[in-house]
């Protein structure tokens, strides 16, 4: 089952663990999986470094960063018409200044912060194929107890989580991470 929705998630990781997935033993876990799920949703960001493209106005020579509709983690670039134009920071990290250029529309690039899970219906805003590897976090997170048998499934659910989120970065790399390195 692909998982859409933080419920469907919840769901999943309880019955991968076997617990029951009705309607009165949900209350009892919802919370701390939802913990785990988010945790996941930061380890997978941190992997996958997301990154956006969104246009905001140029005024005064100023961008105003808060009106981006995610928080920006890092400003990559600016650009007007896709050519490449070159900002620097204002007093503070909230505003870009991009002198000798008119006032309009300019492209922000950048990389950004995930919106935190909160309610039922919340979605992972990260490609299909990595909600499985937030039920594999969630499953291996929520074992890790004092006996052997949770100690045992944790580190098998933490391994495959490890094994297919490198092959999964595989897959979802941007072309300009390849290199060719010259080791002579």
């Amino acid at each position: 089952m692909i998982a859409v929705t933080v419920l469907e998630l919840i769901q999943s990781a309880l019955a991968e663990l076997e617990h029951p997935e009705d309607t009165a033993a949900l209350p009892l876990w919802k919370e701390k999986l939802l913990r785990f799920a988010n945790e996941a949703l930061v380890d997978l960001y941190e992997t996958f470094r997301p990154w956006r493209r969104d246009t905001l106005p140029l005024v005064n020579g100023a961008i105003d960063l808060t009106a981006l509709p995610y928080t920006a983690a890092k400003v990559l670039g600016t650009e007007r018409s896709g050519m490449r134009v070159p900002f620097c920071f204002g007093a503070d990290t909230n505003t870009l200044k991009v002198p000798g250029v008119q006032d309009g529309p300019m492209t922000v690039v950048y990389r950004y912060l995930p919106k935190t899970l909160v309610l039922d219906s919340d979605e992972p805003e990260l490609p299909a194929a990595c909600h499985p590897l937030i039920v594999l976090y969630m499953v291996g997170r929520f074992s890790m107890v004092n006996d052997a048998q949770g100690l045992n499934r944790a580190s098998a659910a933490m391994s495959l989580y490890e094994t297919r989120k490198r092959r999964l970065k595989l897959d979802l790399d941007e072309p300009t991470d390849y290199r060719i390195t010259c080791r002579y």
